[in-house]
């Protein structure tokens, strides 16, 4: 059953309400049992023992059977509503006036009696009823010969002639009562519910239609937040989070477009790169093929070693861009083990020595402590400073400066690693645009090789896998310092 909110909140209200009103009925139903004894048991406090006083028949040494059934009978035609027991000290039953089997009891618990005749006792006060399972509200008085104590007069106040008159009374007119008070209580419940709910409901309502009219927008626009209409603290609050959940879709479509924009241009900036040693290697090959037999051997070695640096320059590019869309996908995982970051520098200034000297360039490594180590992951790490090594002998004038440092991070378990040059700096300006693909800044210096501009990008997202951050400033004098931090093992 596909059931509203409003109808779910009716149904549930009614129940509860229903059952409110039942267990109300109860109680005071119980209570005023409770009350009916307590008052009748109080008005009979004293019947038992009148009539001990005022009978010699209860008063003699030895009961007289038949005398005391006629008396029990006489006064029980007098007072249908009680029923006479004669008791003997440990609550067996001696005398009464009841056809046979009426009496399913041979002995009475005597506590209770014991209790009512001591006055310790607060009413009402049950005790066995001889004829049925029931506990009933009695009177009691003991029976005395010559201080002796023979037993008691048992008197029961409600008698089952009273109890089954009583009952064919009062469950009709209970019935009523009730059915009457269960109906009214509904119906003015309903009519409460349908003026409270009605204001509790539309709010949601209207909300619910807001909401719902969304799938409606374009997606190629932007999805307009839904009014604030002041409807009730809790709707306005959920109100509140649908539009901050509008801004933030709103800003995903935005992010996308903008990435989208940006792999757009991309690809275009990298089919252009890519063309560029494509078409001289596609060049040098036709002259070579077309003027196989004019070329002399000395030519057809140089046509040869440009077409290789071509390819070789194609295939770095190629993967340059394997290795950007394999970073990008964050399926790339890092193998963490110590390593010993000194040994790292001093293998990596050994590694481009040469290239350093072909540019009169000074290389060099300082560290705080030699035998610090750092957990990491090392073929990445290498990566990394590859990529900042060549791209600082790229932008060094000769006679310039490369430092690969080691320093302590004061304050955390890590250490600071950098990498300066005395290069031409970057413009401050372009600082925050410098890790973006293809982004190549207005003092880049050539080498004679061509480059797509994604080592810095690699670099950056290489770190971010480490766990750390590139971080980049100009230094006082010149250059450029380029520094991350790592975990000290």
């Amino acid at each position: 059953m596909n059931l509203s909110l409003y109808q779910k909140l009716s149904i549930s209200l009614v129940i509860t309400f229903i059952l409110i009103v039942v267990a109300f009925l109860y109680i005071s139903q119980h209570l005023d049992s409770l009350s009916k004894d307590k008052a009748e048991q109080e008005l009979h406090y004293q019947l038992a023992e009148h009539l001990v006083h005022d009978n010699p028949l209860l008063a003699s040494n030895k009961f007289d059977q038949k005398a005391l059934k006629n008396l029990f009978h006489s006064m029980m035609i007098l007072g249908q509503s009680f029923e006479f027991y004669v008791l003997d000290i440990d609550g067996n039953i001696l005398h009464f006036d009841a056809e046979p089997g009426v009496v399913i009891r041979d002995k009475i618990d005597i506590l209770p009696i014991r209790s009512f005749v001591d006055k310790d006792h607060t009413f009402p006060i049950y005790a066995q009823d001889p004829r049925g399972t029931k506990q009933k509200i009695f009177s009691a008085a003991p029976i005395i010969f010559e201080n002796n104590l023979k037993g008691y007069l048992y008197v029961i106040v409600r008698s089952q002639i009273y109890d089954s008159i009583f009952q064919k009374i009062s469950s009709s007119s209970q019935i009523q009562v009730y059915g009457l008070v269960v109906l009214a209580s509904i119906l003015f419940l309903f009519a409460i519910l349908m003026v409270s709910f009605r204001f509790i409901i539309a709010p949601l309502r209207q909300l619910t239609n807001e909401v719902s009219a969304l799938e409606k927008f374009d997606a190629s626009q932007p999805i307009i937040p839904l009014p604030n209409n002041k409807t009730g603290k809790e709707v306005d609050s959920l109100r509140s989070t649908f539009n901050q959940m509008i801004k933030h879709i709103n800003q995903q479509f935005d992010r996308l477009k903008q990435v989208d924009f940006e792999r757009r241009e991309l690809l275009t900036h990298l089919a252009h790169d890519l063309r560029t040693p494509l078409a001289s290697l596609q060049g040098f090959l036709e002259t070579t093929t077309i003027q196989d037999n004019d070329l002399s051997e000395e030519d057809r070695r140089a046509y040869l070693s440009r077409c290789l640096k071509n390819a070789q320059q194609l295939k770095h590019f190629v993967d340059q861009i394997f290795e950007l869309a394999h970073l990008e996908s964050d399926q790339v995982s890092a193998t963490f083990e110590p390593l010993p970051i000194t040994e790292l520098l001093y293998d990596l200034a050994e590694k481009f020595s040469i290239k350093c000297r072909e540019k009169d360039i000074d290389i060099s490594v300082e560290v705080d402590d030699e035998s610090v180590q750092t957990v990491t992951d090392i073929a990445k790490l290498e990566r990394v400073l590859s990529n900042l090594i060549e791209n600082s002998i790229r932008h060094t004038p000769k006679n310039g400066k490369i430092m690969l440092r080691v320093l302590d991070d004061v304050g955390s378990k890590k250490v600071l690693v950098e990498v300066r040059d005395t290069g031409s700096g970057i413009p401050e300006n372009e600082l925050p645009y410098l890790f973006e693909p293809r982004y190549r800044g207005s003092k880049a210096k050539e080498d004679g090789i061509h480059h797509i501009g994604l080592g810095l990008t690699i670099s950056e997202k290489l770190l971010k896998i480490l766990g750390s951050k590139i971080e980049v400033s100009n230094n006082p004098d010149c250059g450029a310092r380029f520094s991350f931090s790592l975990p000290v093992s």
